[in-house]
């Protein structure tokens, strides 16, 4: 569990997102940093907590539905948000325990399924709803947060035709998913912020300093994660991104880089060499993701998970 207190919380449970472990990631950055940016921001967990030592923050991602509902959750107000959330849930007849309390439910509660059977046909026409209609920018982002709410650990998935595809799950709108809402809106108020929808090479084209900085979490290589699925990451996308950060350091810009050097047997031979041949600090992070719904497979083999770094922490 992260050790440090008051983080703003991300309104969405990200693959790999790193709230857990930001007590290890963000004192290794920079004291003051003029431009701040993340260039597979996901969740956007890292981002959100360094508005306050950064003069403005940019967090990139190439998943549009990520990044629509990120933008959407920063420009409307919070009261807003709740009210549409709260119609969309009427509509469909889902549960909403926050307001009507759980005993409200109780009598649909069988074994260990939670909410499941009393969302279950609500979800199911919501899910089908979200990804066959033609809904605005704003409206999706409503809508899949509804969903992310009342699906399976709240985790947000599309199959390769982009079709949302997260089965029923046990919750629903409660108060934690209010609080993580409440957390994001009152973090970022009167914060530069901003969420853009793009590949992480554009970063070449932001003429960035020495006083700048940038953080990258990329899906991982070597590993099983929901984001690996689809041919979502391979060898030329990892490629492609250590030439991105060659670039960086070419140009004095600093940089850390997250990643898992080593699992289940396997080592990631591209980033060992890379960071071999540059002489970059690695700095090993002490957390493994057993319990995350994303780690399917061997929950207790051996990870190494490190921070790259092109600079010495302290400067």
């Amino acid at each position: 569990m992260c050790l440090i207190p008051n983080i703003i919380k991300t309104p969405l449970n990200y693959t790999g997102n790193k709230s857990r472990i930001l007590d290890q990631i963000l004192p290794l950055f920079p004291k003051k940093i003029n431009r701040f940016v993340d260039l597979c921001c996901g969740g956007a967990s890292v981002g959100l907590n360094v508005v306050d030592r950064a003069k403005e923050v940019v967090c990139l991602d190439i998943n549009k539905e990520v990044v629509y509902i990120l933008q959407t959750l920063l420009l409307f107000p919070e009261k807003s948000i709740i009210t549409k959330v709260e119609d969309i849930i009427k509509e469909f007849g889902l549960s909403d325990t926050f307001n009507n309390g759980y005993e409200e439910y109780k009598k649909y509660i069988d074994g260990n399924n939670g909410l499941k059977n009393f969302n279950k046909d609500g979800y199911m026409k919501l899910r089908e709803h979200f990804n066959n209609s033609n809904l605005d920018i704003y409206n999706r982002a409503f809508h899949l947060l509804v969903l992310l709410s009342y699906g399976f650990n709240n985790d947000i998935r599309f199959n390769s035709s982009g079709k949302f595809n997260m089965p029923i799950g046990k919750t629903d709108f409660n108060g934690s998913m209010r609080d993580k809402l409440k957390s994001f809106k009152q973090g970022t108020s009167g914060k530069n912020i901003k969420f853009y929808l793009a590949d992480f090479s554009i970063v070449k084209e932001f003429e960035l300093g020495k006083n700048d900085f940038v953080y990258v979490d990329p899906p991982y290589l070597i590993t099983n994660a929901v984001y690996n699925e689809n041919a979502g990451w391979g060898e030329q996308q990892e490629k492609k991104l250590l030439e991105t950060l060659d670039y960086l350091h070419k140009t004095g810009v600093k940089f850390a880089l997250s990643n898992v050097l080593s699992k289940e047997g396997k080592t990631n031979t591209i980033l060992a060499s890379w960071i071999k041949k540059n002489g970059f600090k690695v700095i090993d992070i002490n957390y493994h993701y057993r319990s995350a719904s994303y780690n399917k497979k061997n929950r207790g083999a051996n990870e190494k998970e490190i921070v790259v770094l092109n600079y010495a922490p302290t400067e």
